[in-house]
């Protein structure tokens, strides 16, 4: 459905409406910006209405599923991105004025949620010139359009006009709650998976597909399968007692450390695919970027299940 066209005003509309039309225009789609924002996807879809409200013309045309930007959306986002860039450059040389480098950091949102969040203030601890701006995304930042210095990508790489380079081997293991270990029948070898359900992430759907495969148990058959679109919800999920998810230390060390999850069985697949960093070829002759760089290797040289030596 596209919007009527109302009188449009002669004032210039807020900056958080610009911002939400940009990342609505970049990602095509609400509910993505809306994450992007760190917003909820109805704030977000109030500030692009006032903005199509007081610009007097419709900038997307809401498809099912999806959007697109319309003419006179596509002719606005390119004066959108003019004066935003510019803006972001001038608030970044105040920063560096007063002695703070802005650092854009574009990452997954579930290595966000588990790994970087809890561990980043040790590398604020570390680098007390540099702030971070983290953007949590299921997206890949564009890097020749958008002010990011970095990212934190999952693949088996490389991307093109990108430098990249792995940070970890990433090895996968089923695991579940207590009750439903202990439950029955209880799961003690890959075969037993046959009597419970599997949990999938949308976003990796052949996964346990590949691991039952690697495990040497490729016709099994679960008694049910669900799927969900974030890995946080794959783990509580899990640690509701649902089922069995796929999940490596990265994803939920924590939780198996603190008894919320467990594995079952101790059968760990190594998977082709891991995260990356990535950034501008010229980025590696930047200490900021270097400096990140440097710690995530560190940090990430070795991640564990919770009880392992």
């Amino acid at each position: 459905m596209v919007r009527a066209r109302t009188q449009p005003r002669r004032d210039l509309p807020s900056t958080d409406s610009l911002r939400a039309f940009a990342a609505a225009a970049r990602s095509g789609s609400f509910k993505q910006a809306a994450r992007d924002l760190h917003v909820s996807a109805s704030a977000l879809s109030r500030r692009i209405q006032a903005l199509e409200e007081h610009l007097g013309t419709p900038l997307f045309a809401r498809l099912n599923p999806g959007l697109v930007l319309t003419e006179a959306g596509a002719r606005y986002r390119e004066a959108v991105d003019r004066v935003l860039a510019p803006l972001e450059a001038a608030q970044e040389q105040l920063a560096s004025a007063a002695g703070v480098r802005v650092l854009r950091v574009t990452s997954l949102a579930s290595f966000t949620e588990n790994w970087l969040v809890p561990n980043l203030p040790d590398f604020e601890r570390a680098h007390p010139e540099l702030h971070v701006e983290i953007e949590a995304t299921l997206r890949y930042a564009d890097f020749q359009r958008e002010r990011v210095d970095a990212g934190i990508r999952f693949g088996a790489g490389p991307w093109q006009g990108l430098h990249s380079e792995p940070l970890l081997e990433t090895l996968y293991s089923p695991v579940c709650a207590p009750k439903l270990a202990r439950g029955e029948p209880p799961p003690r070898r890959v075969a037993d998976l046959a009597q419970h359900t599997l949990i999938h992430l949308s976003q990796v759907p052949d996964a346990w597909r590949w691991w039952l495969r690697r495990a040497r148990q490729p016709a099994l058959v679960p008694r049910r399968e669900v799927t969900y679109d974030h890995m946080a919800i794959v783990l509580s999920a899990a640690e509701a007692g649902q089922g069995a998810a796929l999940a490596s230390p990265l994803h939920c060390e924590r939780r198996v450390r603190e008894g919320r999850l467990l594995r079952p069985f101790a059968v760990s697949v190594r998977s082709p695919h891991t995260y990356h960093f990535v950034c501008r070829p010229e980025g590696l002759q930047d200490p900021a970027i270097l400096g990140l760089r440097d710690w995530l290797v560190k940090r990430l040289a070795a991640p564990k299940w919770g009880g392992e030596s």
